[in-house]
């Protein structure tokens, strides 16, 4: 294979994951291959979730996760969902030293979460620690915590970096999309080394575009043509989702392009406002859902810290200048003296 890990992740990004799986795919089952055959061992623990992360990964298509499995000949020492042994064969699984750790899910600090009969938090810890490669983070719950460390959690659930207190290949998402899982897993396996991150521990290569950019819809919201009630959702209409708090325009992800359920629909497209699965604030960041995005406080500079890149701040402040020129009355959720007693409650939570 002549593709060093920047140009794997490289071509990716510009192809879309699809297409290059596709195009590539003979020399990437060639590669997980040989680093079968030389020994590479993959552990991938499962925390405070609905496994949607791996049920996402399952439906994947390039490739299905019978080829993964069978034919791939990746070494998964141990996937609870998955893995045929139980009781104390399966947990004697964990007792080796991983080239790869995945974790899908939050990891619970108070110790409510367990595998076996040993807290999650200290094998996430232990084999962290040993794992020779990196550790990768799946999904929004195990990149910052996601719904499980929402305001109000009572289990002090965290991600994964937060835990092991040192950076991690982070894939937010809820779920992220399988293509993205597997580029990157494949990266890590046949590189043994780290993709470039960027300063929230994503892949710079798959997580670089706004999905706002490539949003079907870009073309009503250039126009000024907005959705004002969820009965002129549909696409036929003809209008944008920002008005009903779409939240593509500060979403870092390639979802309108590369579509979910193999290439067929994306949430925009079927007539759903963007929630925002994918920004690194998921869930707290990005709430309320189904308002404006120039109303949410977290968004627009009041929380610096969730709002991400520059980049994403400029967009937010760019899209309060539309809405201006558009002559687009707005009308917060919050009165001033609200938002500062939630910013103070926020900082009582954490």
């Amino acid at each position: 294979m002549n593709l060093n890990r920047r140009d794997f992740l490289k071509f990716a990004g510009m192809m879309g994951a699809g297409m290059f799986l596709d195009f590539y795919q003979p020399q990437i089952v060639e590669a997980l291959e040989q680093a079968a055959s030389s020994g590479v061992k993959l552990v991938w623990l499962q925390g405070q979730s609905d496994t949607g992360c791996t049920v996402s990964l399952t439906q994947g298509k390039y490739p299905n996760i019978y080829d993964a499995i069978l034919n791939l000949k990746v070494d998964i020492r141990f996937h609870p969902t998955i893995m045929a042994p139980y009781g104390e064969d399966a947990m004697k699984a964990l007792e080796i030293e991983p080239d790869v750790l995945v974790v899908e899910g939050a990891v619970p600090e108070k110790k409510y979460c367990t595998v076996g009969e040993r807290p999650l938090i200290d094998l996430v810890k232990e084999l962290g620690a040993k794992a020779k490669v990196g550790v990768v983070a799946v999904g929004a719950c195990a990149t910052h915590g996601g719904i499980p460390a929402a305001r109000g959690n009572l289990t002090d659930a965290k991600g994964v970096g937060q835990v092991l207190g040192k950076p991690v290949i982070n894939l937010p998402g809820c779920p992220p999309h399988p293509d993205i899982i597997l580029l990157t897993l494949a990266s890590v396996i046949i590189t043994g080394k780290i993709p470039e991150l960027d300063g929230f521990g994503r892949p710079t290569a798959l997580y670089r575009k706004v999905i706002h950019e490539e949003c079907a819809r870009r073309g009503f919201y250039d126009k000024g043509l907005f959705a004002t009630s969820f009965a002129e959702t549909d696409i036929s209409y003809g209008k944008c989702l920002w008005k009903l708090g779409c939240r593509g325009p500060v979403t870092l992800s390639d979802c309108a392009y590369r579509k979910w359920n193999n290439g067929v629909n994306v949430c925009m497209n079927a007539g759903a406002p963007c929630i925002g699965c994918y920004h690194e604030g998921f869930p707290d960041a990005v709430s309320p859902l189904f308002v404006e995005i120039e109303s949410v406080p977290s968004l627009v500079g009041i929380d610096a810290v969730t709002v991400g890149t520059v980049a994403v701040a400029a967009t937010a402040v760019g899209i309060a200048a539309h809405a201006i020129r558009r002559g687009v009355t707005k009308k917060p959720p919050f009165k001033e003296e609200k938002i500062e007693e939630k910013v103070e409650e926020k900082k009582e939570v954490k």
